[in-house]
């Protein structure tokens, strides 16, 4: 037998070896990325200026608002804070929308669209991302790119936390797709929210999309800006509203 002959079969040994003994694999990406959610536990203070817009409404009366507010989130807990002029804007639109039902309350309008849960979620995207990985299943794993870059994309069924033990709900439909870096770390994500039910000949449902893009400060994963589009439809009658709020730390 030549050299190059015995040669090749060591080669060819090796490699036999190394798969017998467990070359490293792919790890869970599922897994994986709890791992990486964890390195942001958002201990730090935090504060940032946030910036809300909605529009939206029932069929044929649309309306909209914008408005801006402060975030803080620390040892001493969480806060939102409306800062004078936001609160003397709100006070004159109630006070303007007594004398005239059809004042616009453009202030008003999009305080309310804003919940305290939304802001939590946004200024904590980890926590948020870990709490829908909880009990959640993988459906794909592809490349796709986001914003210009080369990113992993994961579809994931997420497990649901509203109760539906009534037989006229049923059990809502939510994926979620996270984009992940070459980092590891997440660079966007997208929630589908699908929730129905119905009543004799009543039907009711709620499409919600919603999407963040990420960004990191210290040991926290935050979002720069969070959209969400609802659509509401009840008896044929339908509502659709759209929120949009982006966050700049300070």
């Amino acid at each position: 037998m030549s050299r190059r002959v015995v040669s090749r079969f060591r080669a060819m040994s090796v490699a036999v070896a190394l798969v017998l003994v467990g070359w490293p694999a792919a790890g869970n990406p599922l897994s994986d990325l709890r791992q990486v959610l964890n390195r942001y536990p958002a201990e730090a203070p935090f504060a940032a200026v946030g910036t809300v817009q909605v529009h939206g409404g029932a069929e044929g009366s649309a309306r909209g608002g914008a408005s801006t507010f402060e975030v803080e989130s620390g040892l001493a807990g969480f806060a939102i804070r409306l800062l004078p002029d936001v609160l003397e804007a709100a006070e004159a639109e109630a006070t303007a929308k007594k004398r005239d039902p059809n004042s616009p309350t453009p202030t008003r309008t999009a305080m309310v669209a804003l919940t305290i849960f939304d802001v939590m979620d946004a200024v904590d995207g980890a926590a948020m991302l870990l709490n829908d990985l909880s009990g959640a299943t993988l459906i794909r794993q592809s490349a796709a790119a986001r914003s210009g870059k080369a990113a992993t994309l994961l579809r994931i069924k997420v497990k649901p936390t509203l109760a539906t033990q009534s037989r006229f709900v049923n059990e809502p439909k939510i994926e979620l797709r996270v984009w992940i870096g070459a980092d590891g770390v997440p660079i966007a994500a997208e929630r589908d929210s699908d929730y129905s039910g119905s009543f004799l000949f009543l039907k009711a449902g709620n499409v919600r999309k919603e999407s963040w893009e990420f960004s990191v400060r210290g040991d926290r994963l935050y979002a720069s800006r969070n959209d969400a589009n609802d659509r509401a439809s009840v008896a044929g009658k339908s509502m659709v509203t759209s929120r949009s709020v982006s966050y700049s730390p300070k």
